[in-house]
């Protein structure tokens, strides 16, 4: 059975065959209005050189020759055409083929009237007539005018045209209103469904783009975005909830076994050294989950010019002494750079990824860093020759709490590189992982960054 129009799409199809309807009736009167305007100005135009020619006549001949030449216009056969009368003062007909002077006209200047008028065959005939009368001296008027049925014409066939229209357009309209309501409204109903589906666990829903491009397609691809951003934070979480829960279990546990062995024992102080590198361990977890979650929620209103190369210079000043410690060749490389961005958080950027690159480096291995300015804006590399990441791992590293460790021996958190990654996202950057050959490349690209 077909689904009845719901009272949201009547009333959508309403406003659309209102708004045709007044579109429709607006045009065809301006055009009515235009139209009428022409016609008028033509008939007076014509009036107007007519009378002129009679009343030169007048000032050269006199009465008699107005009267004759109003007779012979008469007598042609252009009783479409022109209309006369000249009567005397009082009102009698002197020549021309009116029968009366019109009772509409009570003074001179230009006038449209309904009449009878006199043909040639000795009946008379209702027209409309768009005159202009004068008076000749003390003693005649004189009146002449143009047979306007066109105008009544138009304005009859104005009529009927109207209503023809807004018939069709009414009809056109609500036809078109109802499908476009009802399309609009299958839309809400797949945006709700999809709603509903996902809310009850099927993270993998999504809004159907039909390829047109239109309005419709722009906020399913907007909704379908948040489904997956949405879907990507959960799956996240997930990952998240159980690297954290292992991650705090193992020094936690081995925390209650060295406090149970030292109670037995009786030696407490022994294992003080190993239990506070644990909790340490759990501190800096703690403190890079809550530095992560300050870095989701940084805002571009805390934006403020930043000197990145002065960051990269400080990093570079920081760690050298840890890669000496280790053995590894430490080489940074700047150009001045100016971007947007928060400080604080663009250094924890820079540091995380040298610590990173010289924590997996060996001994007698090299970390280069560099800051150069391009055509497509400003990149940050740090390279290392240390194991590298495989291709299938390089999308995984940057979610947090992932260690390709999987028995988490080395120390860590495994938010290092998720850090970066956030930090990067928020100011508008990407990062691409690249094999080194050995090692790995971490480019840092800020897109139509400002280059000082």
């Amino acid at each position: 059975m077909p689904r009845l129009p719901s009272i949201a799409a009547l009333r959508g199809a309403l406003w659309i065959t209102l708004i045709a309807l007044l579109a429709t009736g607006t045009a065809l009167t301006v055009q009515y209005v235009q139209t009428v305007r022409l016609l008028d100005a033509r008939a007076q135009a014509s009036v107007d050189d007519e009378m002129a020619g009679l009343v030169e006549r007048y000032q050269g001949d006199g009465p008699v020759a107005v009267a004759q030449a109003v007779s012979r216009a008469v007598g042609r056969p252009r009783v479409t055409d022109f209309i006369y009368l000249m009567t005397d003062v009082a009102g009698r007909p002197i020549a021309g083929n009116l029968a009366a002077w019109p009772g509409e006209i009570d003074r001179t200047g230009y006038r449209l009237f309904d009449t009878r008028i006199a043909t040639t065959r000795g009946t008379t005939i209702e027209r409309q007539v768009a005159a202009r009368t004068v008076l000749l001296g003390d003693d005649y008027r004189l009146l002449v005018g143009s047979l306007s049925d066109d105008r009544r014409l138009l304005h009859d066939r104005y009529i009927s045209a109207l209503i023809w229209s807004l018939l069709a357009t009414g009809a056109v309209g609500l036809l078109f209103g109802l499908w476009y309501s009802r399309r609009g409204l299958a839309f809400l109903d797949a945006a709700s469904t999809a709603g509903d589906r996902f809310r009850a666990g099927h993270l993998d829903e999504r809004l159907p783009v039909t390829g047109r491009g239109d309005e419709y397609d722009r906020l399913a691809a907007t909704l379908n975005h948040g489904f997956a951003e949405i879907e990507r934070l959960v799956d996240s979480l997930r990952t998240a909830t159980d690297a954290l829960a292992h991650d705090l279990k193992t020094p936690l546990t081995r925390i209650r076994s060295r406090i149970e062995l030292a109670t037995m024992q009786g030696d407490a102080d022994g294992v003080s050294a190993d239990i506070r590198d644990d909790l340490d361990a759990l501190l800096r977890t703690i403190d890079d989950t809550l530095r992560l979650a300050r870095a989701e929620t940084t805002v571009t209103s805390e934006f403020a010019p930043v000197d990145l190369a002065a960051i990269v210079r400080e990093a570079g000043e920081l760690f050298d002494p840890v890669a000496d410690d280790r053995g590894i060749t430490f080489t940074v490389t700047v150009t001045p750079a100016i971007i947007s961005g928060v400080r604080s958080l663009l250094a924890q950027l820079v540091a995380n990824l040298i610590d990173n690159a010289l924590k997996y480096t060996p001994t007698d291995g090299l970390v280069t860093v560099s800051l150069s300015q391009e055509s497509d804006g400003i990149r940050l590399r740090v390279a290392d020759t240390g194991p590298g990441i495989p291709v299938d791992q390089r999308e995984r590293v940057l979610t947090r709490f992932v260690r390709l460790d999987t028995s988490r021996q080395t120390d860590g958190s495994g938010l290092g590189l998720s850090i970066a990654q956030v930090a990067a996202r928020v100011h508008g950057a990407r990062i691409l992982l690249e094999d080194n050959r050995p090692g790995l490349i971490v480019t840092v690209h800020f897109p139509g960054a400002d280059v000082a």
